[in-house]
């Protein structure tokens, strides 16, 4: 897997995610194609913003393969979450 193009792919979505306060950061990429993405959630996330993760998950599926065919898994972690304000 070409990590450069990973990153690449997934810098390419953060600016939006950015505008409602989070962030995305790819965690690891393994040989075997599986890539973990950290969603970050800064203090003030708009949290009815953010689309169902699945659908996160495929935008990000799409992002990578487009770039890395060797995409075989996407792993969406979540941190910061917790912090909000509900």
């Amino acid at each position: 897997m070409n990590e450069e193009a990973v990153r690449e792919a997934v810098a390419s979505l953060r600016p939006s995610l950015n505008t409602d306060g989070f962030d995305l950061k790819v965690a690891t990429v393994t040989d075997t194609g599986t890539v973990e993405v950290i969603l970050a959630a800064g203090a003030g996330a708009c949290l009815d913003c953010l689309v169902p993760d699945d659908t996160l998950v495929a935008i990000l599926d799409r992002a990578v393969r487009d770039r890395e065919p060797g995409l075989q898994r996407i792993v969406l972690t979540k941190a910061g979450f917790d912090a909000i304000d509900h």
